[in-house]
């Protein structure tokens, strides 16, 4: 083999040259191609190795060909909901030999166009995780796209209505009639007004009046549930019991009320919504709707994989259900929890 090669940029007739091939047998190596003999395989992988060559994904998919790359759009990657799917989601795209490159758009609609540019070339389909935007005025159709958190052409999601409904269904079981609710955000989340319309049907159903004083937002943050939850406890007729929108807003209300010398479960009942890892840790640990996080982004990634490879997905919309998980942050009222940790 020839000396290598110390050029800034090592393209395919570096390859080659280092090789001694053509550029049509380095093509063929890299894309797997049959016919090559396994001296011819090895020597064009030893010439890969030592110039450093990167196959670069925008190239070959402005070629025609597969980048076997997934492209992964969301806000932020610490919102344990989307760290939680994307590492379920990752295991799939591992295992199919496919590579996730994610980008981050902090909840900025000019940057999520500005990526979405990049990924309508460099990926073979996208994951669109809680975005701005509908998926059509993002992406118009360019790439198969798989959107969680959010309303698309093809989604997958808990069953959030049924999720808020069995919420009121739980703590009205437990005998609660003042329950407040802290909120979503609604302008940018459709998921926090499904959870509020099934709790608000829960209660009804149980006979139990939604107070508007009970319903104040808390903008699925820690921070937003905390100030949520003191004003709350500030009424003069305070709750026995919140139902957070998701379980950093529930996280808040636990340190509010630890602050105001509130006992959970004895005085005040909390209930998130997800079941991400810090609710098993909180103290008490808290009692949560969950929905099945990392397996939604396993089977929103083989999805997305069945589209890539022109499979008829046999459904468009797959929408897992929602479960109680009880631990020791609810109680009846005036009640210790009955459960352990």
């Amino acid at each position: 083999m020839t000396e290598v090669l110390t050029k800034t940029t090592v393209t395919l007739a570096d390859v080659a040259q280092t090789a001694g091939v053509s550029k049509m047998t380095v093509s063929n190596v890299i894309n797997n191609k049959p016919g090559m003999t396994e001296k011819t395989r090895q020597r064009v992988q030893q010439a890969i190795k030592a110039t450093g060559y990167v196959v670069n994904p925008a190239a070959r998919a402005l070629a025609g060909k597969r980048s076997n790359m997934i492209g992964v759009l969301t806000p932020r990657l610490n919102w344990p909901f989307v760290s939680e799917i994307l590492h379920g989601a990752s295991v799939t795209a591992e295992a199919a030999g496919l590579n996730l490159a994610i980008f981050t758009t902090a909840s900025n609609a000019q940057l999520e166009r500005e990526r979405a540019t990049m990924l309508r070339t460099m990926a073979d389909g996208v994951l669109l995780v809680i975005p701005t935007e509908d998926e059509h005025s993002i992406f118009r159709d360019a790439v198969p796209v798989v959107t969680l958190g959010a309303h698309g052409q093809r989604t997958v999601q808990v069953d959030n209505h049924a999720g808020g409904r069995l919420a009121a269904q739980y703590l009205t079981g437990l005998g609660h009639c003042r329950i407040a609710h802290i909120t979503g955000q609604h302008s940018h989340r459709p998921d926090a007004q499904e959870r509020e319309e099934g709790f608000l049907a829960g209660l009804r159903e149980a006979g139990v009046e939604p107070r508007p004083e009970y319903l104040q937002e808390g903008e699925f943050s820690e921070e937003g549930g905390e100030r949520a939850a003191q004003r709350l406890l500030s009424l003069p007729e305070p709750p026995t019991a919140i139902f957070a929108a998701n379980d950093r807003s529930a996280i808040g209300a636990l340190r509010a009320a630890g602050a105001q010398g509130v006992r959970v479960p004895h005085d005040l009942s909390i209930l998130g919504f997800d079941d991400i890892y810090a609710a098993r840790v909180t103290d008490p640990p808290l009692t949560t709707i969950r929905q099945p996080l990392e397996e939604m982004g396993e089977r929103a990634v083989q999805l997305l994989i069945d589209l890539i490879r022109s499979a008829a997905p046999p459904e468009s919309h797959i929408l897992f259900p929602a479960t109680l998980v009880v631990r020791s942050s609810t109680a009846p009222p005036g009640q210790e929890a009955s459960v352990g940790p």
